[in-house]
């Protein structure tokens, strides 16, 4: 049976421990909800740590539990920092350890037909209007990756960008991808060209059994991580 340490308990953190409850290999659940909680946990007996935090705290808390020796799983962006991300993808190999970044839109086995043009849109209201590319934009690159021979940008442009919305297009590996964010609506729109993204599946159940009890591709995993933090350090060079 696996033993695991909830680090985090906002509103994601709540949905990743209603979805760890569901899942029967895991026999305890220990929960720290805020940095004030000093209960004492006996590490030795956890097998994942998961980090729920704010961004602004992941790359102490992954660190921190790597040099333990602790497989640990990350809410995204596993830092806003390239280098960062690397160094810690580094400790896990050094320390024999699991490192994995969520990945949620992986587990949707939506199936994307790229074009010479492509064009993403999504949609809804949030009154927290910043960091749309790490909120948003981070799982439409990971349907890119997928399908790119290489992961070159080659063209950059930022259209639009003002409170709540941002606009941009780039051209990888010959493809044109212009992507629209909005946080402004009351519609909940994720399109990729013609293809819905919207599904109402558990796939956080999905991601977290496949990387705890099954066989998984961690290496890909790292590489989308990696990939995510290029483009949107690219991007952020460009504001």
């Amino acid at each position: 049976m696996t033993n695991v340490y909830l680090i985090g308990y906002g509103n994601w953190g709540k949905k990743v421990f209603k979805s760890l409850k569901k899942i029967s290999k895991i026999s305890k659940i220990h929960i720290k909800k805020s940095r004030l909680e000093n209960k004492q946990i006996d590490l030795k007996s956890i097998d994942w740590v998961f980090i729920t935090t704010n961004t602004s705290q992941h790359y102490k808390l992954v660190e921190k539990y790597l040099k333990k020796k602790i497989n640990v799983f990350c809410e995204k962006p596993l830092t806003t920092n390239l280098f960062k991300s690397k160094k810690l993808f580094k400790l896990a190999k050094k320390n024999n350890c699991k490192l994995y970044v969520s990945d949620i839109e992986n587990f949707k086995n939506i199936k994307l037909k790229f074009k010479k043009s492509n064009y993403i849109y999504r949609s809804k209201f949030s009154y927290n209007k910043t960091d749309i590319l790490n909120r948003l934009a981070y799982h439409d690159f990971t349907y890119i990756y997928k399908k790119l021979k290489s992961t070159k940008i080659q063209k950059l442009y930022i259209q639009s960008r003002k409170r709540g919305f941002l606009s941009f297009n780039l051209s990888i590996d010959s493809k044109e991808f212009f992507f629209t964010y909005n946080l402004n609506s009351r519609k909940k729109i994720h399109t990729f060209n013609d293809t819905n993204l919207r599904i109402k599946k558990n796939i956080l159940h999905k991601m977290i059994s496949s990387f705890m009890f099954k066989k998984i591709n961690f290496k890909k995993n790292s590489e989308i991580a990696l990939f995510s933090n290029k483009i949107i350090e690219s991007i952020k060079e460009n504001y």
